[in-house]
């Protein structure tokens, strides 16, 4: 994927090992959707957060494909908060990913991305 396609999102850690500030523009909510029609009131809310997380972490940053090789999935990343920024074009969530014990694969990408975005060079888009 392009940059262009990540324009606008960012990810920084916390002090928390499985725990990463992220930054993507302000999705609808499932009420919302319902709202407008996209979405029918007893069909499956996929947040769109989630999604945005694991392709930003799998495809920009690891620059890895996001396919079924790749060791994190939908129900391994949880939303633990968020807050409006600015204007409210974008929000902040507080994403919780699976710490990956037990699983060598997810650990040691875990560990790689911990390692990437720990670097000073680190400025939440890229390496600079």
């Amino acid at each position: 994927m392009t940059r262009r396609a990540f324009q606008g999102l960012y990810l920084q850690p916390t002090g928390a090992p499985s725990c990463f500030s992220f930054v993507t523009f302000t999705p609808q909510s499932k009420e919302q959707m319902v709202a407008s029609g996209d979405l029918g009131e007893k069909e499956e809310y996929i947040n769109p957060v989630i999604c945005d997380f694991l392709l930003f972490v799998s495809e920009w940053i690891l620059k890895v494909p996001l396919s079924n090789e790749f060791p994190f999935g939908y129900d391994d990343v949880k939303v633990i908060c968020s807050r409006q920024r600015g204007t409210g074009i974008q929000h902040e969530y507080l994403i919780k990913i699976t710490d990956g014990k037990g699983n060598e694969q997810q650990s040691s990408v875990l560990e790689r991305l911990r390692k990437t975005i720990g670097q000073k060079s680190w400025n939440g888009f890229k390496k600079i």
